[in-house]
């Protein structure tokens, strides 16, 4: 008797303070949530394992005698710092609206005086819409200097899929150099399974909201394939899968946040972000489950005139 009811009001204390830790997770700025993400997932050594690839193709089409350089877009805190800024000595651009994210990257860049980083603040749904603003961009931010490499690794949720041809096609042909190659990944949206990122997202966002994520990598991997102005190019995909836990619940929920794009895209009432808390709890936190995402890698391989698709494929 008194014993299970101590217990049981135990329990209920526990719980209140993990629904309110949950609540106070909610509140990590998006840098915070990137870096306990990129800390604790086996997702960014899968990213560097793909872009590790993409690299070597670069390399294997270009001279050794011509230096090379990058374009990260939406950078972060940028967990490919030491791939990125070793093989493009000729310059690393890192590209972000956040400045929390830059100034971290500030602070390094000046700690190793690394003279090939370049740091730059803005929006890239602004600076890269179409080609004639690319264009501009490339001239005024990139020292009018074409990327051998342009990274967009979970860059595209921040801007709506209708606009993803236009934004890459821009990229393509006003920013991409001859070779080079555009390397992306999210998280698949095509993924059903229960309790993956994916279904994770589309539950509550239908629940709530009546709708479910349409950010298709590889619908956009279809879509470019009909666009024929993309001169010389191959298209790559792939689809993987990896894993997230953390054995501190306020971190493992500002992941929880970060996925279900809170508050940037979708901003839940207190009682929705209580229950939220509350299935978290129940079907992830007590039973220890990770959280599993499926992700879709897309690469655009830019060709030079000797090197047709065909023979591309045959190589790699």
């Amino acid at each position: 008797g008194a014993n299970t009811l101590e217990g049981t009001l135990m329990y209920l204390v526990k719980s209140d303070r993990l629904i309110e830790r949950g609540l106070d997770a909610a509140h990590y700025n998006i840098f915070e949530q990137n870096r306990i993400w990129a800390r604790h997932a086996s997702e960014k050594p899968d990213v560097a394992a793909s872009l590790m690839r993409t690299i070597r193709a670069i390399h294997m089409r270009t001279t050794q005698e011509r230096g090379l350089s990058a374009l990260s877009i939406g950078a972060g805190n940028e967990p490919q710092f030491r791939i990125l800024q070793s093989a493009f000595e000729e310059g690393l651009w890192l590209y972000d609206l956040d400045g929390a994210a830059l100034a971290t990257l500030q602070e390094r860049k000046s700690r190793q005086n690394l003279e090939n980083v370049r740091l730059i603040q803005g929006d890239y749904t602004i600076d890269f819409r179409d080609p004639a603003t690319a264009g501009r961009a490339r001239d005024a931010l990139l020292d009018g200097c074409r990327q051998d490499l342009i990274t967009l690794h979970h860059s595209l949720y921040y801007s709506n899929a209708a606009t993803w041809p236009g934004l890459v096609k821009a990229l393509y042909d006003e920013v991409l150099a001859a070779n080079g190659a555009i390397h992306a990944v999210m998280m698949s949206a095509r993924e059903t399974q229960p309790h993956t990122t994916t279904w994770l997202y589309n539950f509550f966002a239908n629940r709530y909201f009546g709708t479910s994520t349409d950010q298709d990598l590889l619908g956009l991997r279809q879509q470019l394939r009909g666009v024929h102005a993309l001169k010389d190019c191959e298209i790559t995909a792939e689809t993987r899968q990896v894993q997230f836990w953390v054995d501190d619940f306020d971190h493992f929920m500002a992941v929880v946040w970060m996925i279900l794009l809170y508050p940037h895209a979708h901003n839940y009432t207190l009682e929705q972000r209580i229950e939220i808390t509350e299935f978290i709890i129940e079907h992830y936190w007590i039973p220890k489950r990770p959280l599993v995402q499926t992700q879709d890698y897309v690469t655009l391989h830019k060709l030079g005139p000797a090197q047709s698709p065909a023979a591309y494929a045959g190589r790699y």
